[in-house]
């Protein structure tokens, strides 16, 4: 980043853009590359429709479909801290008829009366912690401290310092979610329940669930609600942006947004003989098995496709540029744009890069809260989100 937008946080649309691409060298072969993969324009008159709904059957039939009808949220909350002016609930809520979810809902001072903008935040893959990590209580696992700000995955406290209501649930194998006698990441519990469906659909919706809670709070703007994650959260905030329209703004921290066709990452297979441990048992697509056992199928969906239904509305995809050196990642962004700019909001979405590891610094950070601010219309209640620590 340069030092003007170190210091200054809120940055115009156009430096959003431009900010956060590598160079222009990278941007004109990443341009190439995207035309050179688009075999027809995507943002053709008259035909942008049927290709979007395409896109959605193709991604809906790699995840399997989501469930047909929401049983009742049973919202049971209750206040159990105060942090810095902060009101900490916990509470848990009905995702499916024989599903809760649990969930931390921090409510700033400055978002009453409201109506306030807020966020749900899905957590990074962790040691078990889940959503706690995401509001400061613990590190990766839940015996650990919490991370120092360089390395925080804690932007569910972050952005409700910042002045957001903010809701970090735990997702499923994860956190109070992880069933008895399985290791963190275990989905085979899962799968036998919904063979039909997957981890990746199902963390998506349960983020879903997540906005049915934001929206029964009389405070909450039910026009400015967001959705923001790191990692496994990147793209679960990106899927969920992409299927439920009421997410008026999404940010992707380090979310895989492209197979990986030499490993099993995306499909690891079921097998209760042939257990790996915590992580190694988790199948986000399986659906996705027959693309990584043959590597020259074409896969029908692409990340881009998810990006292309999160438009118009504004949509960042930040990481590292070690994560941003291979150029079909960028030009999956550029393929979205085209669309973004078919409907007349091609500043809405945004692409930014930065030095080091699979992290979320404190400088990607600043820019996406910058993003959500400028699209939420959001103004920060205090200008930190580490006490004792200017932004």
């Amino acid at each position: 980043m340069h030092d003007d937008q170190e210091r200054d946080p809120h940055f115009s649309r156009r430096a959003l853009l431009t900010g956060g691409i590598a160079s222009a060298g990278l941007l004109a072969a990443a341009v190439g590359q995207a035309r050179e993969h688009q075999t027809a324009d995507p943002a053709a008159a008259g035909e942008l429709p049927d290709r979007l709904e395409a896109v959605r059957a193709a991604w809906l039939a790699m995840m399997g479909p989501f469930p047909a009808e929401k049983p009742p949220l049973d919202v049971q909350m209750r206040r159990v801290d105060d942090i810095d002016g902060i009101e900490c609930h916990y509470l848990t809520f009905r995702s499916e008829p024989e599903d809760r979810v649990p969930a931390y809902l921090l409510i700033p001072k400055s978002a009453r009366p409201g109506p306030s903008p807020a966020l749900v935040c899905p957590h990074p893959t962790s040691a078990g912690a889940g959503k706690s990590q995401c509001v400061g209580l613990t590190g990766r696992a839940p015996e650990d401290p919490p991370l120092p700000p360089e390395k925080s995955r804690a932007y569910g406290l972050e952005l409700a310092r910042w002045g957001y209501v903010t809701i970090s649930i735990d997702l499923f194998c994860d956190g109070e979610r992880i069933p008895p006698g399985c290791t963190q990441y275990d989905s085979e519990p899962f799968y036998k329940r919904h063979p039909e469906w997957s981890m990746f659909g199902k963390n998506a919706w349960d983020c879903m669930r997540a906005v049915d809670v934001l929206e029964t709070l009389e405070f909450v703007d039910r026009g400015r609600i967001g959705c923001i994650g790191h990692s496994l959260g990147g793209h679960t905030s990106l899927c969920a942006a992409a299927f439920d329209e009421r997410i008026a703004a999404a940010v992707s921290n380090c979310g895989a947004i492209g197979w990986q066709r030499g490993t099993d990452h995306w499909s690891r297979p079921q097998d209760p003989a042939k257990k790996r441990g915590p992580v190694s048992d988790y199948c986000y697509l399986p659906n996705f098995a027959p693309y990584i056992q043959e590597p020259a199928r074409p896969v029908p969906c692409d990340f881009d496709g998810l990006m292309m239904l999160a438009a118009p509305r504004p949509l960042l995809v930040q990481g590292s540029e070690g994560e941003f050196e291979n150029l079909e990642t960028v030009a999956r962004v550029l393929r979205a744009q085209a669309v973004y700019h078919a409907l007349g909001a091609g500043d809405r979405i945004g692409m930014f890069s930065f030095p080091g590891e699979h992290n979320f610094p404190p400088g990607a950070k600043r820019f996406a809260f910058a993003w959500l601010d400028r699209w939420l219309g959001h103004t920060p209640a205090i200008p930190t989100i580490w006490p004792g620590q200017a932004v």
